[in-house]
């Protein structure tokens, strides 16, 4: 018995020092190595080797970057990553080791091994938006209708026809637009919904359908949709001075499927003697609690298609039934990173195809079109971000 005690501490011991050792491999980070050069001028040595060490942090950070960010990215957005990352180079350097350094001419070289915070370094990623500028940007819709205090229920620009947008959803905007997020312009859904009044119905608390339709409408890949309520308090301690709450709640959704992105609720409170501008206060610091938790939520999501398997559907026109054995074995054939097709319906020489593949939409419609197809060819007429549409054109 005393055996077998101590069997299983030696074995719990063991246990804890792996996990141990695999947390501390995890917090190591990146080791790069790098080379950092900076001219000697006026003879002060000092400040080229000071200099030359930090061109040789910013080319550490540069190699981390380039490994988590695909080169056409980094290219078109150069002066914003400069701008916030390799500027900052230093702060995402860990520790650093001194390989080598000489003098060359006039000139001071400095060789580092370097550890960079690989955590911090793609969250300063996400923040300027990397991660949503390598998607391609998605297109996000919002409708939010808001209540104030002063209101007894809530009202939106799409059930009433106003120009006029709440404090939330004005707030909303403006916060995910600093973070990259390309924000759908209210005007075409405005004229979606005078053309056809039967999208909005004259309601405020809206239906994912009805979302949905909006967001085609507006050529959005994202539909968020939410109500912020504010109300009043009784007065503090016996003063004049109300205590303001306001309640946000939201979610978002895939436009072209309607699976939902993410979900969140926040709160908001604002002491005010005019409870007006309390609840709008109120209304404001919920929405940009709700800005970070929803871009939050939305960027987790879309960093798993930006680095692992998507699902893309392909609807194909011009099809006969015969034929669709034969497509799906050029699809398997010609794409490798097509690792599996699914049906999801024939009907009227139309093929409904689900794709899992480790290629985003639409790297595989620019694919897919230049394929020749039984002596014909085929043309891609419409890409969204999920889902692809083509006919096949015969000689």
């Amino acid at each position: 018995m005393h055996n077998r005690l101590l069997y299983c501490r030696i074995l719990f011991a063991c246990f804890f020092l792996l996990c141990f050792c695999a947390s501390i491999e995890a917090s190591k980070g990146t080791e790069v190595e790098a080379e950092g050069y900076a001219d000697i001028v006026d003879g002060k040595k000092g400040e080229a080797r000071d200099m030359a060490l930090q061109d040789a942090f910013r080319r550490a950070v540069e190699q981390a970057v380039g490994v988590m960010v695909e080169s056409e990215t980094l290219v078109k957005n150069f002066e914003l990553i400069n701008d916030k990352v390799y500027s900052r180079s230093k702060g995402f350097i860990k520790k650093h080791t001194i390989i080598k350094e000489k003098i060359e001419a006039n000139a001071f070289r400095v060789s580092i091994k370097a550890t960079v915070l690989a955590v911090k370094l793609h969250k300063a990623l996400d923040e300027i938006g990397m991660i949503i500028r390598k998607l391609g940007k998605p297109r996000v819709m919002l409708l939010i209708s808001e209540q104030s205090i002063m209101s007894d229920k809530p009202s939106a620009w799409w059930a009433d026809g106003s120009s006029g947008v709440g404090v939330a959803e004005n707030t909303l905007l403006s916060k995910l637009m600093d973070k990259g997020f390309n924000v759908v312009d209210r005007q075409s859904v405005m004229r979606a919904v005078k053309d056809d009044p039967s999208l909005s119905k004259g309601i405020t608390n809206i239906t994912n359908d009805i979302a949905l339709k909006l967001a085609s409408e507006g050529e959005a890949e994202v539909v968020v949709i939410g109500q912020a309520v504010a109300k009043s308090g009784a007065g503090m301690m016996g003063t004049s001075i109300k205590s303001c709450q306001a309640v946000f709640s939201a979610r978002a959704l895939n436009a072209d499927n309607g699976e939902p992105l993410a979900s969140v609720t926040t709160n908001g409170s604002q002491p005010h003697v005019d409870p007006v501008t309390g609840g709008s206060e109120a209304v404001k610091k919920a929405a940009i609690e709700m800005s970070d938790k929803l871009a939050s939520q939305i960027i987790a999501k879309w960093k798993k298609k930006a680095g692992g398997e998507h699902k893309v559907r392909l609807v194909v026109r011009g099809i006969s039934f015969d034929k669709v054995k034969g497509f799906k074995e050029l699809l398997k054939t010609k794409f490798d990173y097509i690792e599996d097709i699914f049906d999801r319906g024939f009907r009227d020489n139309m093929l409904k195809l689900d794709l899992e593949t480790t290629e985003a939409a639409k790297e595989v419609a620019e694919d897919i079109s230049e394929l020749k197809y039984k002596g014909g060819a085929i043309e891609v007429s419409s890409i969204t971000s999920n889902i692809i549409e083509i006919t096949l054109k015969q000689k």
